[in-house]
């Protein structure tokens, strides 16, 4: 198990240990550490969320309202101003602690292009000084399960590549060399219906439909990310 994909299942799971997560523990000092802080962290957030109400707090919470509105006010019931408190300080806390990268949002496009932002954020840490030099046939060991392969030579010099979870759906994840940085590059199972260009956070994309399946391209403001999924498009066959 490589250390990104170690990171991700502690991070989806901080309780868990299974083979392949202890192994890798044990082999690595630093990867035991991160789990153990991330157990940690998991342990402090569910203390956090168990909130004590004080008894009296309806009361003040009554008063204070009253003394603001001199008409009728209509006592709201204890239980759910309770509940609403305590709900609203346990969503503070994990607003604050949790990097919400699958968000849903009403278009699905939009989906994409704003899960693929995030994705490009989150995962930059961990491989941002890796250099696999990754060979065409790699490449088209990875995409098998997406039913695509390299009809020729990837025309970029490749970081990076595996394959992550995406939304609701697993995506091949590709970095490679732009001419305004490194480009990032998603094939997911998730369809879309047209070819859409997107920007945010400093970052441009592009989503490109390739039958059931969707390629997303993210690079940095000023890369020519239109021109990159074309010339990918291009040599791209499908299985």
């Amino acid at each position: 198990m490589d250390e990104l994909e170690f990171r991700r299942r502690i991070m989806s799971d901080p309780k868990c240990r299974d083979s392949d997560i202890v192994d890798t523990m044990r082999a690595n000092e630093n990867n035991n550490k991160f789990a153990e802080d991330i157990l940690e962290l998991d342990a402090q957030i569910a203390k956090a969320m168990n909130v004590d109400v004080p008894e009296d707090l309806a009361d003040k919470i009554l008063f204070n309202q009253s003394s603001r509105q001199q008409n009728n006010v209509v006592k709201p019931n204890f239980f759910k101003r309770s509940m609403a408190l305590a709900a609203s300080f346990a969503a503070g806390l994990m607003v604050s602690q949790v990097n919400w990268g699958n968000i849903v949002v009403p278009s699905a496009q939009a989906s994409l292009a704003t899960t693929a932002v995030q994705h490009v954020f989150d995962e930059q840490p961990f491989i941002n000084n890796l250099d696999e030099e990754v060979s065409k046939l790699q490449i088209n060991t990875k995409m098998a399960p997406f039913a695509h392969q390299l009809g020729q030579n990837f025309p970029y010099h490749v970081y990076y590549l595996n394959h992550c979870g995406f939304g609701e759906s697993n995506a091949l994840h590709m970095v490679f060399k732009g001419q305004h940085g490194k480009v990032t590059l998603f094939l997911t199972g998730i369809a879309s219906s047209k070819v859409e260009t997107f920007a945010d956070q400093g970052l441009s994309g592009v989503i490109e439909p390739l039958d059931d399946f969707s390629l997303i391209i993210v690079g940095n403001d000023g890369e020519d990310v239109t021109n990159i999924a074309k010339n990918i498009v291009n040599i791209l066959k499908p299985m």
